[in-house]
């Protein structure tokens, strides 16, 4: 077993079900309010963690154009194209409170499919390959992957990072700890998780 294939273990398992156990039995409501002060709303959840799979799987390891750029950013009816990292509560609020939910269901899925269509090509790239710093602060800055407010994510994102760790950790581990959180907040609303 290659790396790539121990990565698809565990993705299209997380991937397979997130949307659905996060958000089956929540009300709107509940998917866009928060069910005690300090914790996101669970639509703002799986946004933010799809955000940042697309910038760096498709703008950091593929440079290709994100999948929000496929007429997303109309199905979601917002205007943010940033990942959402430095929101306020107001502005995690406003953004939960008008965010399209069958947009955001159907970009999830779009941003799980376009990072499967990579794996073939990460089979024949070196994911010890460094990111070039270059791409990345091009990708948050110049095309407002990341919020000003955030800049600390920039210069995270641009420290040396391989090919091997933006994947695992944008599609992976990211994204496991806010299923844990959206578990959490939906526990929270008092609903079961299967």
């Amino acid at each position: 077993m290659d790396a790539v294939d121990f990565w698809l273990l565990r993705y299209e398992t997380l991937h397979g079900f997130l949307v659905d156990d996060l958000t089956d039995t929540l009300t709107e409501a509940q998917l866009r309010g928060r069910p005690v002060p300090g914790v996101n709303p669970v639509a703002w959840l799986l946004w933010h963690a799809m955000r940042i799979e697309d910038v760096c799987v498709n703008r950091f390891l593929a440079d290709r154009p994100q999948v929000l750029d496929a007429g997303w950013l109309d199905r979601l009816a917002v205007a943010r194209r940033d990942v959402g990292t430095g929101m306020t509560d107001a502005q995690v609020d406003d953004f939960s409170a008008r965010i399209d939910l069958d947009g955001l269901r159907g970009y999830c899925r779009a941003v799980t499919r376009a990072t499967l269509d990579r794996v073939p090509m990460l089979r024949v790239t070196d994911l010890e390959t460094i990111v070039p710093a270059d791409r990345v602060e091009r990708v948050c800055t110049s095309e407002g992957a990341v919020d000003p407010s955030a800049a600390w994510l920039t210069e995270f994102w641009a420290g040396g990072r391989s090919r091997g760790w933006v994947l695992l950790q944008t599609s992976l581990l990211h994204v496991y700890g806010h299923y844990f959180e959206g578990l959490t907040v939906k526990g929270l609303w008092g609903a079961r998780s299967r």
